[in-house]
């Protein structure tokens, strides 16, 4: 979660980060988490009302699986040896990350495709522009 290296600049703009996942929490501390202490509250939805509700769509196998991108992100992973963490239980359910504003709107989206998490950098930018 690198995102918590910033945390000292999302907390300046006055944010509060969120994280939604749908695993159960022992699995989540064995994948997802393994060996990271996150500084933001991370809740379970296991029925991914959530995930529906922002329009988080699921992939197919053949989209994420046969993705020579994919691919190259865990042999990039592997290769600065970080540990590649347990899958989920559901591979194919895309995430995304979104910034709200105080009037709670939607002020920055980005729906997850595959393995394409946002740079960190470009998520606190959109924060700090939403807070202003």
């Amino acid at each position: 979660m690198k995102v918590q290296s910033r945390r000292e600049r999302i907390e300046d703009a006055g944010a509060t980060v969120l994280f939604v996942a749908f695993d159960d929490v022992e699995l989540l501390r064995g994948s997802l988490l393994h060996g990271i202490e996150p500084s933001f509250p991370v809740l379970v939805d296991r029925e991914r009302h959530t995930y529906r509700g922002w329009g988080l769509r699921r992939s197919s196998a053949a989209g994420v699986w046969l993705d020579p991108r994919v691919w190259w992100r865990y042999a990039m992973l592997a290769g600065r040896g970080e540990r590649l963490r347990l899958l989920g239980s559901d591979t194919l359910q895309l995430g995304g990350d979104f910034v709200v504003d105080r009037d709670g709107r939607i002020a920055w989206a980005r729906p997850q495709r595959r393995d394409d998490r946002p740079p960190v950098a470009e998520l606190v930018a959109a924060i700090e522009a939403a807070a202003v």
